[in-house]
């Protein structure tokens, strides 16, 4: 049987469904992540012919944590998340591949894809496309929210030092560059309002 060629005009909604029940068996907090992330896409490459895609990757980007962590907030010290990374990261080609072909998707499209899944892992990019994916990743994380899903309280200063030291040399959009600085200020005032509760 051949497969379909999916095209721009996709079906988002059926395809986040789906996506969602891929995702919910991630980390706590991955699948509400994700729809940011996908928010961010679409605010950082609205007129990218490979729109669409890039909305693919946002909501699978993290479908290699699929049973790597189950039921609890992360709460992970930089070095935990490191030590748990690579298994998430070699997971993310087989469980994507297999999900996107069950979804009727193109060789070529799940390549593509593959590769900014694999720039999303690495927080780096190498092309434009990578850069919206990279960059929609990072820019998500910067809110009251995501620590809230993910994180216990009493590591979020942490994550905030941790977004501010790295997040410079990772964001490569004009839009995110221009962005960053309030939205971290916004975060860590959030923070610290959040803790004296």
């Amino acid at each position: 049987m051949r497969k379909k060629r999916i095209t721009a005009d996709w079906n988002e909604v059926k395809f986040k469904r789906e996506a969602g029940k891929q995702i919910e068996k991630c980390r706590p907090g991955d699948w509400e992540h994700a729809k940011r992330v996908a928010r961010w896409v679409k605010k950082l490459a609205a007129n990218n012919p490979n729109l669409h895609l890039l909305i693919v990757t946002a909501y699978i980007h993290d479908i290699g944590w699929r049973d790597v962590i189950q039921n609890r907030r992360v709460n992970l010290s930089k070095s935990e998340l490191l030590e748990l990374e690579p298994r998430a990261n070699a997971n993310s080609n087989r469980f994507a591949t297999y999900f996107l072909e069950a979804q009727g998707f193109h060789q070529s499209q799940i390549e593509m894809v593959l590769g900014l899944i694999a720039a999303a892992d690495e927080h780096k990019s190498r092309s434009e496309m990578e850069a919206v994916i990279v960059d929609a990743d990072n820019l998500s994380k910067l809110t009251i929210n995501h620590l809230r899903e993910k994180y216990q309280p009493e590591s979020w200063l942490e994550w905030c030092k941790l977004w501010k030291k790295e997040y410079p040399e990772r964001i490569q959009t004009v839009v995110g560059k221009k962005l960053y600085p309030e939205l971290l200020s916004k975060l860590e005032a959030d923070t610290l309002k959040e803790l004296r509760k």
